[in-house]
């Protein structure tokens, strides 16, 4: 799957719920994810259920994700408004 781009994957996954393309686009993303939500949240265990959060969030979210050129960007700010949200509830 390598050679498959995100908009590929993410097509795949939608429409035979491919469970391979789907662990492939987190594979190629965890570590954006991860590393945008540790610079909010600034603890390692909250940056992980920050990124368990935005791939549970791709998954429900893929199908209105398929027309989209740059996942990225979108996983990039989803991670940063669920730390935001994370951020703000562990401060209450």
């Amino acid at each position: 799957m390598n050679d498959q781009t995100d908009s590929q994957l993410l097509h795949a996954y939608v429409e035979r719920r491919t469970e391979s393309a789907f662990a492939e686009l987190v594979r190629r993303h965890v570590d954006l994810v991860y590393s945008a939500a540790l610079r909010m949240v600034c603890d390692s265990h909250l940056a992980e259920d920050v990124a368990q959060a935005v791939f549970l969030a791709l998954a429900k979210s893929a199908a209105q994700l398929t027309g989209r050129p740059v996942l990225s960007g979108w996983l990039h700010r989803t991670a940063q408004n669920i730390a935001a949200q994370t951020v703000r509830t562990d401060v209450r």
